[in-house]
């Protein structure tokens, strides 16, 4: 009775032991494509191929890392698309003037509103300000709906969402939309770097996990790094600047010959091109 017992305890305690391991000390499923969270912000502009964004908790992949490395535009959208034409409700000039983006920020009702809210007014029920006029929206181009700041645009003349899954021919004359939705993009979009570049989606975006800590930096004992398959390098992505988050700082997992390079060329750019907000070529 007393080894049963002790067996059932020793068994709780490896549970517990492996719950509590990082989640990126698994290597499987490195590579596995992934849609970056950013991307359901029907106001994301797209990243940016000078920058890395690292998000720590993904449920899309095995290793709850999804990997944005120097990447440029929205993975959703291939070609981007040019500035939407912001319109409004019942103004005419615009047949197809459709809701894409609600700004509503949360309140706490037991607190002071006028210093929580610009318009002084946190809704009882929903705990969010409320708008009273547009004034109180971010800008002049929301209105505010039932006490809810509603920013639109303009679809005339598009017919239908990008699709990464399919050839940018297809794609042509059609929208940047919020993954998943017929929602479209309230921002300009660039779209993404030369397929040869090794900075587009394929090469650049993907599952990854974390396989050692920053250059000059003392090993870290307590956190189980992963080994990188066949095909991937492990290679230094975010220094340790003493800013955020420590534990994600460092190397991941990256495919073989993707690393950036300060001033690596972007390539012809697949789509939509603005000098002063894309890298690459028209």
């Amino acid at each position: 009775m007393t080894r049963s017992i002790l067996s059932g305890l020793l068994g709780l305690l490896s549970v517990v032991a492996m719950a509590s391991l990082p989640a990126a000390c698994e290597s499987g499923g490195v590579g596995d494509p992934c849609l970056p969270e950013d991307e359901y912000d029907p106001q994301f502009a797209g990243f940016k191929v000078t920058e890395e964004n690292i998000e720590s908790r993904s449920f899309q992949c095995q290793t709850r890392i999804c990997l944005v490395n120097h990447f440029q535009g929205r993975v959703s959208c291939p070609l981007g698309q040019q500035a939407p034409t912001i319109c409004k409700p019942g103004e005419g000039g615009c047949a197809d003037c459709v809701e894409t983006s609600t700004y509503a920020p949360d309140c706490d009702p037991a607190e002071d509103a006028a210093a929580q809210c610009i318009s002084g007014q946190c809704d009882p029920q929903g705990a969010f300000c409320r708008c009273e006029t547009g004034g109180d929206c971010p800008s002049d181009d929301w209105t505010c709906i039932e006490g809810q700041c509603k920013l639109h645009v303009c679809r005339d003349g598009l017919t239908g969402c990008q699709d990464p899954s399919r050839p940018n021919a297809e794609n042509e004359g059609k929208a940047c939309c919020v993954p998943g939705t017929d929602l479209p993009v309230a921002s300009p979009v660039c779209g993404q770097c030369a397929p040869d570049s090794n900075r587009n989606a394929e090469q650049a975006v993907y599952c990854s996990c974390r396989c050692g800590v920053a250059e000059g930096e003392e090993p870290d004992p307590n956190f189980n790094f992963c080994e990188c398959p066949q095909g991937f390098a492990c290679r230094e992505i975010r220094p340790n600047v003493g800013l955020g988050d420590e534990k994600i700082t460092g190397k991941y997992c990256i495919k073989e010959k993707s690393e950036f390079e300060n001033g690596q060329a972007c390539g012809q750019v697949q789509g939509r091109y603005d000098s002063e907000q894309c890298e690459g070529n028209p």
